[in-house]
């Protein structure tokens, strides 16, 4: 079976036992968010010099004090599978499935400055209103934009930018 298939069965069951468990969605979080901060941690899941019983002994100190059983379970499951690399993987496949479930859209915005609260608002109404989903909005800021908005919605990327407009007018005169 291939990664993203292995990651799809994994994420889905996982999926499955936190429909039942509602703590486990925190934990995930509370995984995705070390492993993000963490390269070394990363690392060593990928490593294939370190053991699976030192890998199980790091995870278990790491989460044991603070995920649920069910999760550390999991978790060291994949170890014992062989698949404790796929669990960045899964965890975020585990995320975005819990979020297609749950009828919710991740929205990333990028703007040249910062949008007042009252913006923002408005922005995430008129998103759920075209979407007919309810919208997470993750707003940056990007001053090389010059002015304007970038959505990525999903793998789709919308550039209403200053930058974008000027770099399209530049190759329309070049031609």
């Amino acid at each position: 079976m291939t990664s993203p298939a292995v990651t799809q069965r994994y994420a889905q069951a996982l999926l499955e036992e936190a429909m039942r468990e509602h703590q486990l969605h925190a934990d995930v979080a509370l995984i995705a968010n070390t492993l993000t901060g963490s390269r070394e941690l990363l690392l060593l899941l990928k490593s294939p010099v370190v053991s699976r019983t030192k890998k199980s002994i790091v995870l278990e100190k790491l989460f044991g004090q603070h995920i649920h059983s069910l999760t550390m379970r999991f978790v060291q499951l994949l170890i014992n599978r062989g698949r404790e690399a796929l669990l960045p993987a899964i965890v975020q496949r585990f995320s975005a499935l819990s979020d297609e479930s749950a009828g919710r859209t991740k929205v990333e915005a990028q703007v040249a400055s910062q949008l007042s609260k009252n913006t923002e608002a408005s922005l995430t109404n008129a998103l759920e209103e075209k979407l007919h989903r309810s919208v997470q909005l993750s707003v940056s800021e990007n001053p090389d934009l010059l002015g304007g908005i970038m959505l990525r919605i999903g793998d789709t990327v919308y550039d209403g930018t200053v930058l974008h407009q000027l770099s399209l007018l530049r190759s329309r005169m070049v031609v």
